[in-house]
């Protein structure tokens, strides 16, 4: 990993459920790297959101395998399963807190929606990790980028399209048996109908 660190200067974080990720997690990752000048965006799919706290629709391997298929062939993505393999609920604290250990020189963001921007007051050591990152705002539709009273918080705006897709949204068109072709890659696509993921939801 040290040999991988001396080339990655900015890094950014991008956790989330992805259940399944879809073309908006794409193009708001893309809108962050040009305006930010990234070297790496990280997808991290979360074991358990500690805010949400609700049990994925798949399985944790489903979903890495299509994060994995939708960020094929991008060099400046990767996914880390890092929040799957250790378990439980997912802090952010503790997974910057190990990622800044691995990567001591490299700058760090944390992409988040302004949704849960919102909510930073709420989360776990908010004031350790508001020391150990700047969060990159991406807009959602209902919320404003509105800073938290939280003690040296740092964060950008991504100006980019607002992330109009859900998870959720396409996770009922596949139960409904409805065309999911212009929300998620053709390779996600691919394979959720190849598994029947999302058919059988309650």
């Amino acid at each position: 990993m040290s040999g991988q660190n001396a080339e990655i200067q900015r890094m950014a974080l991008f956790g989330g459920s992805f259940d399944p990720v879809h073309n908006g997690h794409l193009t708001i990752a893309r809108y962050a790297l040009k305006q930010v000048g990234l070297d790496r965006i990280v997808f991290m799919p979360a074991a358990c959101s500690p805010l949400k706290g609700q049990e994925t629709r798949v399985s944790d391997d489903a979903r890495a395998e299509m994060l994995e298929l939708a960020t094929h062939g991008e060099s400046r993505f990767k996914v880390d399963t890092y929040e799957l393999e250790r378990g439980g609920v997912s802090y952010t604290i503790d997974t910057v807190e190990y990622f800044r250990a691995n990567y001591p020189n490299t700058e760090l963001y944390f992409m988040i929606g302004a949704d849960q921007f919102e909510l930073l007051d709420q989360w776990r050591r908010i004031e350790d990790l508001a020391q150990l990152v700047t969060f990159l705002v991406f807009g959602r539709p209902g919320s404003s980028v509105q800073a938290c009273a939280v003690a040296g918080l740092h964060y950008l705006e991504v100006d980019a399209p607002l992330m109009e897709a859900s998870s959720s949204e396409i996770r009922t068109r596949c139960q409904k048996k409805q065309s999911i072709q212009d929300l998620v890659p053709p390779a996600v696509e691919a394979f959720i109908s190849d598994e029947g993921l999302y058919t059988d939801l309650d």
